[in-house]
């Protein structure tokens, strides 16, 4: 699991109770299990019971997966077998680029749709004023008109925690900020300016040899390629498995050559 991916995730399992909000009008009743026990070993990003008694997925997505349609569905089916209910579904997108997920599945028998939601559509200020951390570290991938009022406010928001809450939070922070570069660059700014009273492994730290070096950045671009690769690979066994699709299609959809696949399907 990406960096980014692994830290998306912790911040989600805790709920930023104000952005489940704004993305279904209700408020949240409880955390339900979002780990599936079967063969794929699958766990959505995050599952909620909400006020109504309905069930709410959400997955966090930081690039334009064509094949987002078969896993939410897969998700959708396990979520209705385990809860007998059939969820609300939304994608957040998170990612720099234009968001292109499909959000629908049109086939002569079958018939599906979920919602598709740009984190980036979202107003920062609705979310640095929640009062709930998670809200406050994600709403640095929202769409941030005044940066240095914004810095100001999350900064405010970091100050109250204890010294272990604000490293683990201003670590989030900084990973996350990575997928907004522009944004990435005025926080290092601000965080240097401020002389933000924090303390923070160095090897985090925005200041540190300028954001780290080169050789880390093409290190973690190589790791999250070779973590998207073993994702596909698992998804396209299991869009195998559940829905009957034909091995040379399956090559064709997801870009996997044919002799990964059948050496896959011979180890299960």
């Amino acid at each position: 699991m990406g960096a980014y991916d692994k830290t998306l995730r912790e911040l989600f399992q805790n709920i930023p109770v104000k952005l489940i909000q704004l993305l279904t009008g209700q408020k949240i009743s409880k955390l339900i299990d979002s780990h599936f026990p079967k063969v794929e070993e699958r766990e959505a990003d995050l599952v909620v019971e909400l006020e109504n008694g309905e069930i709410f997925h959400l997955e966090i997505q930081s690039n334009n997966d064509k094949n987002m349609p078969r896993r939410m569905l897969y998700y959708a089916l396990a979520i209705e077998k385990l809860y007998k209910k059939f969820p609300i579904q939304t994608v957040l997108y998170v990612g720099i680029e234009k968001n292109n997920i499909k959000n629908f599945i049109n086939l002569p028998r079958l018939k599906y749709n979920y919602k598709v939601v740009d984190i980036k559509e979202i107003n920062c200020n609705i979310l640095i004023e929640s009062e709930f951390i998670e809200d406050n570290i994600l709403s640095i991938l929202c769409n941030i008109e005044n940066s240095d009022k914004f810095f100001e406010k999350l900064n405010k928001k970091l100050i109250y925690l204890n010294n272990k809450q604000r490293e683990d939070y201003l670590r989030k922070l900084i990973i996350i900020s990575r997928l907004r570069p522009n944004i990435y660059e005025k926080f290092k700014n601000y965080y240097k300016e401020h002389k933000m009273p924090f303390t923070l492994d160095k090897k985090y730290d925005p200041l540190y040899k300028e954001g780290w070096n080169e050789a880390w950045n093409e290190a973690w671009s190589e790791a999250w390629d070779e973590a998207e690769k073993k994702r596909k690979i698992k998804d396209a066994l299991i869009v195998i498995s559940k829905f009957g699709v034909s091995i040379d299609e399956v090559v064709k959809e997801f870009n996997i050559p044919k002799e990964t696949i059948l050496k896959e399907l011979n180890k299960t």
